[in-house]
């Protein structure tokens, strides 16, 4: 019997795609990518009828989610500074989430604007605005 191990790598992949916004490279994480396959997956398939998604290649996926989140630029609804930011530096990456309307599996996208691209780092299909928004758009 062999014993093969698998080593797998997380992070970013870029997607192909600028966004419309931003005119950033657009990358999206592995976390996002198992959203979208568990979403999609043969027993939902099978049931509703739903494109399945669970063997399609990271790149392809990558397009369909950097598609999804393009579709959103003029939907950001809250902003701040990242953890990752130093401010005595004056380097700052901002944590966006942006809101999609229309038919699409998950409604809401969250993202680090950094100097290089944006990162899709989470999807979610609801949303609760912060009592004190602070919408603000860097430059």
């Amino acid at each position: 019997m062999l014993n093969l191990t698998l080593n797998k790598v997380a992070g970013s992949e870029d997607a192909g795609l600028s966004d419309p916004r931003t005119n950033l490279p657009i990358r999206v994480t592995t976390t996002v990518r198992m959203k979208y396959r568990e979403y999609f997956n043969q027993s939902w398939a099978d049931k509703s009828g739903r494109d399945l998604y669970e063997d399609l290649r990271n790149s392809e996926l990558n397009s369909i989610i950097a598609q999804d989140f393009a579709a959103s630029q003029g939907g950001v609804v809250h902003l701040f500074v990242s953890k990752s930011s130093d401010i005595s530096s004056k380097r700052r990456s901002w944590v966006e989430i942006r809101k999609v309307s229309g038919h699409r599996p998950f409604n809401v996208f969250f993202s680090i604007i950094r100097p290089d691209a944006i990162d899709i780092i989470g999807v979610s299909t609801r949303y609760f605005k912060p009592r004190k928004p602070r919408v603000f758009v860097p430059k």
